[in-house]
């Protein structure tokens, strides 16, 4: 996979995000409240937290100091519907979450429901946290040295082996962990010979593949988790209008469109 075609990113992406469709009623249905009015009073503007030092295509801030990724022009394409306006503070992911519980945050895109607020603080977050409709479908793979082959990509292969991994994320206590910073660590440190093996995100594995001709294979997902906006109880009043705008955008197909603008260009993403 050395030579990812626009075609296939295109297949893998726009397949994940098809595949939502077919996703059972999740908590976010209970979550919501039972009116979809807009009260009198309330805020024009959400606060939404950026991750830093962010990932590429979701969600970053470029050298020009603009906000950019699929995360990001979603969620303008949103606010655009419900004449909101947005403001994007960028943090590190655990001052974010302190000032999430704090209602300093409002909003953050791309989280996994089933995983997130995981730590000593998880039972505030989830009771300051109600949960979007999907918009989305994130894949973690495998990436690994060329030279190397596996039987079969999923998690209980690598037992006993030393793996590259993110701070923070939850793998199993089978692997013998390495820890980095960030994904651009990982592809790097792979690409170079430096670990063997290294989990990251399909997306990202593969726009670092190709925009940067780095030199790994990405194995078949091994877990693919829907993935939804966070948003402060303080705002519920928006929930349902969120949902009902994230629901009328995949149906135009605006969703597809807005991965395939990252994920099937030709050339590297300015950064």
């Amino acid at each position: 996979m050395k030579n990812i075609s626009c075609r296939a990113i295109c297949f893998f992406a726009l397949f994940s995000l098809a595949c939502l469709a077919l996703l059972p009623p999740r908590s976010w249905a209970a979550n919501q409240p039972e009116s979809t009015a807009q009260p009198a009073h309330a805020p024009q503007t959400l606060r939404v937290g950026m991750p830093q030092p962010g990932v590429v295509p979701f969600f970053w801030q470029d050298k020009q100091g603009q906000f950019r990724g699929i995360y990001a022009d979603t969620l303008r394409l949103i606010a655009q519907r419900l004449q909101l306006e947005l403001e994007f503070i960028p943090l590190s992911q655990a001052r974010l979450l302190r000032q999430f519980e704090a209602g300093e945050i409002d909003l953050e895109a791309g989280v996994v429901p089933d995983t997130s607020g995981m730590g000593a603080s998880a039972s505030r977050l989830r009771q300051e946290s109600l949960f979007s409709r999907p918009f989305g479908i994130v894949n973690e793979v495998i990436i690994y040295r060329p030279e190397l082959s596996f039987p079969v990509f999923i998690l209980r292969d690598l037992k006993g082996k030393r793996v590259a991994t993110v701070r923070g994320t939850q793998v199993p206590n089978t692997l013998i962990r390495e820890d980095f910073a960030n994904q651009w660590q990982i592809a790097q440190r792979v690409h170079r010979g430096w670990n063997e093996i290294g989990l990251m995100t399909e997306a990202v594995a593969l726009y670092y593949q190709r925009s940067q001709n780095l030199e790994y294979q990405i194995s078949l997902p091994y877990a693919s988790n829907p993935v939804s906006f966070r948003l402060h109880r303080n705002q519920q009043q928006w929930l349902p209008q969120l949902n009902q705008v994230i629901a009328q955008l995949e149906q135009e197909g605006k969703l597809e469109q807005m991965v395939c603008k990252y994920l099937c260009g030709t050339g590297p993403i300015a950064q």
